[in-house]
């Protein structure tokens, strides 16, 4: 089955700007969590106990779902933050263990699944799982900030019966899910995660193979011998290896618009559209990850606008990674600033202290029709 993964042109500095209320949790099967408390944001690492499950324990309010091998099975996550990033499934026969003892092998790949946002999705489940008590565990990795990735985790509790082709647990291959972590700890660490703002770089899915090499639920994505893949299958699993730098592909520069008293999506599209570029109020709210109404924006807002992203020309450095990550980016914005001001300033003073020739400060930015559009630099480097 072939599998297409879009890429987006925005930024994720715009995407940090915009209101996170809410990112994502999976609500079908009912989860440890129960059917109460807000638990919608990222797991705390790669090696916490909670990227294996949310909870230490399952909630024994909530019933097992009994289920066959080889039957299917409906899963349904809402994302209030719909991040471009890709879902996983696990399956784990420990439940007693603790979290991080507890071993887990996968049977499905999900990719793009904000696609599926609030949908039934529909996985089979191996008809080789033996059976007993087993915890679902469910995972996506959000690629919004790229190169930095957030992590979200929930868990389910099954009760399988068997098939004729049920196997014993000794035959499958099972892994700690954080003792090597499975996954990067970024886009570019070891195999790293795909970049999903440039499509001039493989947009592949990272991950462990599928176990007993199970061919269904997109399990060929991450199978050995491809691009993401972090073991599991037949080899012991880990997170892809150590930082490698990334490659040298070039960051795109894009118009980001901020919002300002009285705007909508219309009006925004039409500034742009009478400066030639073609784009829709529906195509700016797709790009961006609205995931509720597209007249839902809020002054200070930052929107990426589809169809002005150019690539700048070979030599221009991207911006150091780690300062770029989990809010860096803001801290190097106003320093950016700081030091735009402060020249300004600077050659006005010396132009007057010195009368002589004037000195002419060229600075990305325009005002056109009472708003500002801004530059903003995506981060698009090579994934390895």
């Amino acid at each position: 089955m072939k599998v297409n993964f879009p890429f987006l042109l925005l930024s994720p500095f715009s995407q940090q700007l915009q209101l996170a209320a809410g990112h994502g949790a999976l609500m079908s099967p009912t989860t440890w969590r129960g059917n109460t408390g807000y638990e919608n944001d990222p797991v705390s690492s790669i090696t916490g106990n909670d990227m294996v499950c949310r909870h230490g324990a399952p909630n024994t309010n909530v019933p097992l779902v009994a289920k066959a091998a080889g039957s299917t099975l409906d899963l349904m996550w809402d994302f209030g933050a719909a991040h471009v990033g890709d879902c996983a499934v696990f399956i784990s026969y420990d439940i007693s263990a603790n979290r991080a003892d507890q071993k887990y092998f996968k049977i499905a790949n999900l990719p793009d699944c904000r696609a599926q946002n609030k949908q039934a999705v529909t996985i089979t489940l191996p008809d080789f799982l033996p059976a007993g008590q087993a915890v679902l565990r469910w995972d996506w990795s959000a690629l919004h900030t790229w190169p930095s990735v957030e992590f979200y985790s929930q868990c389910i509790d099954l009760q399988i019966s068997s098939s004729a082709n049920s196997v014993a647990i000794s035959s499958i291959n099972t892994y700690s899910i954080i003792s090597p972590a499975i996954y990067p700890r970024n886009g570019k660490s070891g195999v790293g995660f795909r970049c999903p703002f440039n499509p001039n770089t493989e947009q592949y899915m990272t991950g462990t193979a599928c176990a007993r090499s199970y061919t269904g639920n997109n399990c060929d994505l991450t199978k050995a011998g491809t691009t993401g893949n972090t073991g599991g299958g037949g080899e012991d699993p880990g997170g892809g290896g150590g930082d490698d730098g990334g490659g040298g592909d070039m960051t795109p520069i894009c118009d980001v618009y901020v919002v300002k008293a009285g705007d909508t999506l219309s009006a925004i599209a039409n500034i742009y559209i009478a400066q030639g570029v073609s784009v829709t109020w529906q195509e700016i709210c797709q790009f961006n990850g609205i995931s509720n109404s597209c007249d839902a924006i809020e002054v200070g807002d930052t929107y990426t606008i589809p169809g002005t992203c150019v690539i700048p020309e070979d030599g221009e450095e991207d911006p150091d990674d780690e300062n770029w990550n989990k809010g860096g980016s803001y801290v190097w914005a106003y320093l950016l600033a700081g030091a735009v001001f402060g020249g300004v300033f600077f050659i006005k003073w010396n132009e007057k202290r010195q009368k002589t020739s004037v000195l002419t400060v060229t600075k990305r930015g325009s005002k056109q029709h009472g708003t500002t559009i801004k530059k903003q630099k995506l981060q698009m480097k090579n994934m390895v």
